[in-house]
């Protein structure tokens, strides 16, 4: 009988420690996905004149374009004098999310059908090789860059029509915009 009651109580303990462990890990979860909505004030490099390349894919895939995020920093960055003309310099209160999309490319996955030669060949060679090495051969997907960014600041939206402006310094240094000034291509 008591041996009976000691595996029960060890049962109970497990089955107490499983459900700690459970709650802790979605109490942590939790915390985290809120850290990602929580709001901050980004500081973004906006390309203020359009980057040409006579190869019009090469273009799309890595020339900036006007609107174009050249890069976020936190608030506070030392911008030097030569970026302070160059780029219309945005003060943003956005989620980290938010932030990195304004830097990331529009981007497909390919298909194996869809690569070239070379790449095809390498893959081929790779499972040949995992079958004599009895392994599985788990292909990472291959991607390809359609534009050098997804989402565009929208310079209709804020009133911005002057590059040259920017020689006299930066026009909306006291203002704090928000994702609403941002589109997607």
């Amino acid at each position: 009988m008591k041996k009976f009651a000691l595996k029960r109580l060890l049962i109970i303990i497990a089955i107490a420690l499983l459900a700690i462990t459970a709650f802790w890990a979605s109490f942590q979860n939790n915390k985290k996905r809120e850290n990602d909505d929580e709001k901050k004030i980004f500081e973004v490099a906006i390309m203020v004149r359009a980057q040409n390349n006579p190869n019009l894919a090469e273009d799309a895939r890595t020339s900036l374009k006007e609107g174009d995020a050249l890069v976020v920093q936190s608030e506070g960055h030392n911008w030097s004098e030569t970026e302070k003309i160059s780029y219309l310099i945005l003060r943003m209160n956005l989620t980290k999310n938010q932030a990195e999309k304004l830097t990331r490319p529009k981007m497909r996955e390919l298909k194996e059908k869809d690569l070239g030669a070379a790449e095809q060949t390498i893959i081929t060679e790779e499972k040949e090789r995992a079958k004599k090495e009895g392994r599985e051969y788990i292909q990472r997907p291959s991607w390809e860059t359609l534009v050098a960014r997804e989402y565009y600041i929208d310079f209709d939206k804020i009133g911005f029509t002057d590059p040259a402006s920017l020689l006299s310094g930066q026009p909306y240094s006291k203002v704090l915009f928000d994702w609403s000034i941002v589109k997607v291509k």
